[in-house]
């Protein structure tokens, strides 16, 4: 089995998020795996950033009205946050907003697992059946993530970015090849 999966999640000031994200991740990278500094990161056709020279080390970021994760794994890997609020009209379709933002961020979290773009995200109303709704990790925010294989899941919760104080921690099981465990929606 590959080595766990590993999302990072933290709150940020609202308006601060794309570098709370990249904060976050500066963050997991010198916790698990102890490194430092950034490497040097490029973008794929989709704009997935990935780092050129470390092709061992995936990650992934997703930001959400004062919500941040990072996601960590040895193979391609998506995360999407989404902050619980009223679902838009013509999408939600009278969904509430959990189930329509559980929905949402399976779908975002695919695309981006796969190193799509928007208008993927557009096109696609499925998700990948290995996407994992972490419930608890972040209250107030939808949090999904997408590996490339069944795969322990630990979560991180950063009470503050800067100091790395952790204010709880994780774990989700590898779905049984039945359904037994909770995926999303």
């Amino acid at each position: 089995m590959a080595m766990e999966v590993v999302v990072y999640a933290a709150r940020c000031a609202p308006g601060g998020e794309h570098q709370a994200a990249w904060d976050l991740l500066a963050l997991a990278l010198e916790r698990e795996r102890g490194i430092s500094s950034l490497p040097e990161t490029a973008e794929g056709a989709g704009g997935k950033p990935f780092f050129p020279d470390r092709p061992d080390l995936c990650f992934n970021l997703s930001h959400s009205r004062g919500g941040v994760v990072c996601a960590l794994h040895d193979k391609a890997v998506g995360v999407d946050i989404e902050g619980l609020r009223q679902p838009p009209r013509r999408l939600g379709r009278g969904m509430g907003s959990e189930e329509f933002f559980r929905r949402w961020t399976a779908r975002e979290a695919s695309v981006k697992h796969r190193g799509g773009g928007i208008a993927d995200l557009l096109r696609e109303e499925e998700w990948d059946p290995l996407c994992r709704c972490l419930e608890g990790l972040l209250p107030g925010w939808v949090v999904t993530v997408c590996p490339s294989e069944p795969s322990v899941i630990r979560g991180v919760q950063i009470g503050d970015i800067g100091a790395g104080t952790v204010s709880a921690a994780f774990r989700w099981e590898p779905p049984a090849p039945a359904g037994g465990s909770r995926q999303c929606p």
